[in-house]
């Protein structure tokens, strides 16, 4: 898996010196399409068991709920680090991601074939009042997976343009890749909670605007929900900063490595999920009209 950019260079024009140009060089695709391969299987499965894991923290009371979600967020997840292979393989880009997308679903049909014994066992799980069996279950996972990873595919192979994010994401070394999944990992977890509270905010809104009792209602504020996104936001872009760039921070390594500590553990393991959950709890106390329970909340 190589990690040093190639020889490519761009001129760029000198205002301060007309008629010179400067030649800096540019970031390139870094990683062998096999271990762009293998990347993506790896970081796939990990960020699927982080989106996963997201949402079953949401219901901490009751984590073997909400089956069906649970399986949208593994796909989503999925996605991620598919997109993320896609992005980063120096050849066979599409390719790469459709392999790499194979490689879950593939575990999700052998899954099905051993447990063909328990086809038609109920799950728990219903969609329009009608229960789902372990059969239905899996062919709607498996048929998610490979939509999402298809999809991912297409993304992250012609995305490259966005330099801004690319740039940082070709300059990270390869041997971080091998440890980065542990910091992913959170990152990607917190991303439910996220979706969750701009699904509460957007829908508690909704519903205040034709409930005018709840205009003035304390449990509407945007405060701590902001303040827990804007947290793991700068939190991974300053740990992202902390590996791909030398020169951060002084370009001292201890400097770095605390950065890339307080933005991975400090902002986006302890402040987002903090100031999230003490939001979302306040969304989630708005009353709903004649006692019912909030539809919003799922």
């Amino acid at each position: 898996m190589e990690n040093e950019p190639s020889e490519e260079y761009e001129s760029t024009y000198d205002e301060a010196d007309a008629g010179e140009y400067v030649v800096t060089p540019l970031p390139t695709a870094h990683m062998h399409f096999a271990a762009a391969f293998l990347f993506g299987a790896w970081y796939s499965t990990i960020f699927a068991s982080a989106t996963t894991t997201g949402v079953k923290y949401l219901y901490r009371e009751t984590p073997d709920a909400h089956g069906l979600l649970a399986s949208v967020a593994w796909a989503l997840g999925s996605g991620i680090g598919i997109a993320l292979a896609s992005r980063l393989s120096k050849t066979h880009r599409v390719a790469v991601g459709i392999c790499s997308t194979f490689v879950p679903v593939s575990v999700w049909i052998a899954l099905l074939f051993f447990m063909r014994a328990d086809f038609d066992k109920p799950i728990g799980e219903s969609v329009f009042g009608h229960p789902l069996s372990a059969r239905q279950a899996i062919i709607f996972l498996s048929s998610l997976t490979l939509v999402v990873g298809l999809a991912s595919s297409f993304l992250g192979a012609t995305s490259r343009n966005d330099e801004e994010l690319t740039d940082q994401l070709l300059l990270i070394p390869s041997r971080h890749w091998l440890w980065l999944w542990i910091a992913g990992f959170v990152w990607v977890c917190e991303l439910p909670h996220v979706a969750y509270y701009c699904w509460l905010q957007v829908a508690t809104a909704l519903y205040a605007i034709i409930h005018p009792s709840l205009w003035f209602s304390s449990g509407s504020g945007l405060f701590f929900g902001t303040i827990g996104t804007v947290a793991l936001l700068f939190g991974v872009q300053m740990s992202l900063k902390a590996v791909s760039d030398k020169s951060s921070y002084g370009g001292v390594v201890w400097k770095r490595v605390l950065m890339f500590l307080v933005g991975t553990v400090v902002l986006a393991s302890l402040v987002t999920p903090f100031s999230l959950n003490l939001e979302i709890d306040r969304l989630k106390d708005i009353p709903a009209s004649l006692g019912a329970h909030p539809w919003w909340v799922l």
